[in-house]
């Protein structure tokens, strides 16, 4: 009968250089980056209502609780790209404002 083999650490699945794993926490990571960057530079009233739902270098998807919320994002969304490239995301070109679909009562 053949043994089972060794369980493999998450540490070695991680450091392989083609480990999807790896590219998913770094992609992670990355979203985490600018979500924060994002909260930063928001209006107080906005912070608790928006998050940042894509990101790659060029293009930035925020989703907005509600329609409000998406207007109010709206207003403010080429002020929040200038600000964003000035905190050092020189690459974004630009952001789109989704909302999240209302859920049925």
């Amino acid at each position: 009968m053949k043994r089972p083999s060794r369980a493999k650490s998450v540490a070695d699945i991680i450091n392989k250089p083609e480990s999807l794993l790896k590219g998913l926490l770094k992609q992670a990571n990355s979203l985490k980056s600018i979500n924060k960057s994002v909260r930063e530079l928001l209006p107080d009233e906005l912070k608790d209502h928006c998050e940042v739902s894509e990101f790659n270098q060029t293009s930035l998807i925020i989703t907005a609780e509600s329609a409000v919320w998406g207007t109010r994002l709206r207003y403010i969304s080429s002020e929040l790209l200038a600000n964003l490239r000035q905190a050092g995301h020189y690459s974004l070109a630009n952001i789109q404002i989704k909302v999240k679909p209302s859920q049925f009562r």
